[in-house]
């Protein structure tokens, strides 16, 4: 137990690193977020508010106020009170976990450790992916089905979302401890997973973290961005229309999607898999609960009350869709104005953050990636939910961390 409390040993980084281990195995990433909930705790009543609220830690206090307080405040009129009110309670492991990871990212020795280990296991996923796309099979037996979702298993759609937020990491490391064709291989490998993951919303994110990363990146080698952007643009676009070719599953996936280019109600709904008239009825949620929402993840019990006869978000027990598929309107529906100002105020303190963070490689690489999902110009998976409200979690503490000698400690 001593040694998860001193940075300069494996123990702290490989704990940290054992939360994405174990993302693709259902629940089991909640352990060792759970462990590391307990340790800040400790942390918390061992020093109090040098460990909330110093450096990078008031960032990351402020941040999680921002969501958890519209949590905690839809809970009372909520349309499902026992999971709301259960969401609220069990959110603060994630802040408790994040103090952990803030104290001990403070030292230099294990940043590097755990930007080291999170990268190479991302290039784990991309080749144990690439195998899937090629066999059929990955390296755990699981099949190709109609999208690339390697490790996650069948029916786990959680793959390309995922690497396309960590991307940035392995970018990062290999920029700083590889030749530049490794770092070319990197990217190209992350590109041709996410794209044949087939999942719209992975790929916008990526699209935007490339940008993000790879302007950053040329401004550090001293030449003008574009001399990066045009290649990579070209190399995506060439190996867009190879993949589109040679594999029907993403052809598909991207025929779909090219319904929206007439710009017709009916192709926009195609195009979404129906979710224009989701959105539609998000709003509705919105205006009938406008002050603290419907209750957090509570959406599947607003929704039936303004679908239309035959919608195909209704299950067969009566509920609806399970959340709004847009960070926007998930917040407003189930938070209201109240969780709207929260986000908000959650982007413009994230972003003032985002300052000069370039110079520290793991935080700037998690930031990168983290800001390529919240964009809300995009669909979204659930912000409330377990998954990714840990995952979310994880990465704004990681991107909150700095060096100690910027805490003042």
């Amino acid at each position: 137990m001593k040694s998860l409390f001193l940075p300069a040993t494996w123990a702290p980084p490989v704990l940290a690193w054992s939360f994405l281990l174990l993302l693709p195995f259902g629940r089991s990433s909640e352990l060792p977020m759970f462990i590391m909930a307990i340790l800040g705790g400790i942390l918390v009543w061992r020093h109090g508010k040098a460990v909330v609220w110093e450096g990078g830690a008031r960032t990351f206090t402020l941040l999680s106020l921002c969501i958890w307080i519209p949590i905690v405040l839809s809970v009372p009129d909520s349309l499902w009170f026992k999971k709301s009110l259960s969401t609220a309670l069990t959110h603060p492991r994630i802040y408790l976990a994040g103090i952990y990871l803030i104290w001990m990212l403070r030292e230099e020795l294990a940043r590097e450790r755990l930007l080291k280990l999170s990268a190479w296991l991302m290039i784990f996923w991309v080749i144990d992916a690439l195998i899937q796309a090629v066999v059929g099979y990955d390296l755990l037996g699981y099949a190709y089905p109609e999208r690339l979702n390697g490790l996650f298993g069948e029916g786990n759609w959680k793959l390309g979302l995922t690497l396309a937020m960590l991307s940035p990491i392995v970018w990062e490391y290999f920029s700083r401890h590889g030749a530049k064709w490794h770092l070319a291989l990197a990217w190209i490998g992350t590109a041709a997973v996410v794209l044949l993951a087939s999942n719209r919303e992975s790929w916008i994110v990526f699209a935007i973290a490339t940008l993000m990363w790879t302007w950053i990146y040329a401004r550090r080698l001293g030449f003008s961005p574009l001399r990066l952007l045009v290649p990579i643009v070209l190399i995506g676009a060439v190996a867009g229309t190879v993949a589109y070719e040679a594999n029907p599953k993403f052809a598909q996936r991207v025929n779909l999607s090219a319904a929206a280019l007439d710009f017709s109600y009916a192709g926009l709904e195609k195009a979404s898999s129906e979710r224009m008239h989701l959105w539609s009825n998000a709003l509705m949620v919105a205006e009938s609960h406008p002050i603290n929402g419907a209750g957090a993840r509570a959406f599947r019990y607003a929704y039936p009350q303004f679908a239309r006869p035959g919608d195909i978000f209704i299950s067969p027990d009566g509920t609806g869709a399970i959340y709004a598929h847009q960070l926007l309107l998930e917040v407003g529906s189930e938070t209201g104005l109240i969780g709207l100002a929260g986000l908000l105020a959650f982007f413009v303190i994230f972003i003032r953050a985002g300052k000069g963070l370039s110079l520290h490689p793991l935080a700037w690489a998690a930031w990168v990636g983290l800001f390529g999902w919240l964009f809300p110009l995009n669909t979204h998976t659930a912000l409330y939910s377990a998954y990714w409200s840990l995952l979310t979690g994880w990465m704004i503490a990681i991107s909150s961390a700095r060096p100690l000698k910027e805490r003042g400690d």
